[in-house]
């Protein structure tokens, strides 16, 4: 695999590759040049080393060469090379990792929970290797020892390996959120855990609303925003609520979180997922005691100091332009408390929310 940073360009007849991080330049030949967009996309050793090969020249002594100068790298663990059976390529949020595959229970398993967020094969600046064997799976970095794992903890570990990496690398304030949309709208589900946001937004789903994500959603400039579309989430007591919307459900496998809840993963509507304004926030509270309803939010530090405890950054710190862009949203939404005793009553406070926010 091409080193994600590594350049190649032409000047008359010669072709160069230049390395930024050590500032290195080096001749091409003709046969990398041709195979470069395949190296680049992920090209196992015994492939490139045929197919540079086929032109009478020497694939194994051009690889060398190329591993030399640090131009390739094995796409592989700490321990060494694997043989691959399926290359995935993934694009959540706009980043793109690439996954390799040694078994076909794992590319079955990334399919099924990960399908939706597929695309072309493409360089990828991350590159992670699932590593499959009878009894366990293990992910691991490039170049790095993989983290093992039982079978039914495996698709857990991969989503929050996958959310953490999309964290790290947004450059914009990340919401707590779930969101949900309708005539290019968002309405965000804002809350602490078990207040019911991703079994509210898999309710909706389907009932004039599409679901976009239900945990994470990034905030863009000018106060629009743009979900994360990882797998929703269906923790066990939320099942039988939702099974009777949600045909097969039961189905689905289960895998046990880090935090020892069993839970079910639903993969998301294939597509890309565009920045939406924001027609209205609901900050839910489960309060079967007092369901007191829906109540507008108008106090601005209210509005404010709410949406700072769904808000996080890489540095936890909110930069100024991530302030503005908080600042927009504020101004551009309406906000409603949402006290619910169930899923039926939340889904009714859901709808008349929505209703308010677009009547002005």
């Amino acid at each position: 695999m091409a080193v994600p940073d590594v350049r190649l360009a032409s000047a008359g007849t010669r072709h160069f590759l230049f390395l930024p991080h050590n500032q290195k330049l080096f001749y091409a030949s003709d046969t990398t040049v041709a195979l470069w967009p395949r190296l680049a996309a992920g090209l196992s050793v015994a492939d490139f080393v045929c197919a540079a090969s086929a032109d009478g020249g020497d694939g194994l002594q051009t690889l060398m060469e190329l591993l030399e100068a640090g131009a390739v790298r094995y796409l592989a663990p700490r321990s060494g090379p694997v043989p691959v059976t399926a290359r995935l390529c993934l694009s959540i949020g706009g980043h793109t990792t690439g996954i390799c595959c040694t078994g076909e229970k794992t590319a079955a398993m990334v399919r099924s929970l990960f399908g939706h967020l597929l695309v072309a094969d493409r360089p990828a600046p991350d590159q992670l290797v699932l590593v499959e064997e009878e009894s366990r799976a293990g992910l691991a970095w490039a170049g790095e020892d993989p983290e093992w794992h039982r079978w039914d903890e495996i698709g857990a570990a991969l989503k929050y390996l996958l959310t953490t990496q999309v964290l790290e690398a947004s450059e914009d304030p990340v919401l707590h959120t779930a969101a949900v949309s309708a005539d290019g709208q968002h309405m965000l589900l804002c809350g602490d855990p078990g207040s019911g946001k991703s079994t509210l937004s898999l309710a909706l789903h389907g009932e004039g609303f599409r679901l976009e994500g239900d945990d994470l959603a990034v905030l863009r400039r000018g106060g629009a925003v743009m979900s994360l579309p990882l797998p929703a989430t269906l923790k066990c007591g939320s099942l039988p609520l939702l099974a009777p919307r949600l045909p097969g459900l039961e189905d689905r496998p289960a895998y046990m979180r880090p935090d020892g809840k069993r839970v079910r993963y639903l993969a998301l509507d294939a597509g890309a997922v565009p920045a939406r304004p924001v027609r209205c926030v609901l900050f839910l509270q489960r309060s079967p005691d007092n369901p007191a309803g829906l109540e507008p939010v108008t106090a601005e530090e209210d509005i404010i100091r709410m949406m700072l405890a769904s808000c996080w950054s890489a540095d936890d710190r909110l930069s100024g332009d991530g302030f503005e862009s908080l600042a927009a949203l504020i101004r551009s939404a309406r906000f409603f408390q949402a006290r619910h005793d169930g899923l039926e009553h939340a889904c009714s406070l859901a709808r008349e929310a929505w209703h308010l926010a677009g009547s002005g």
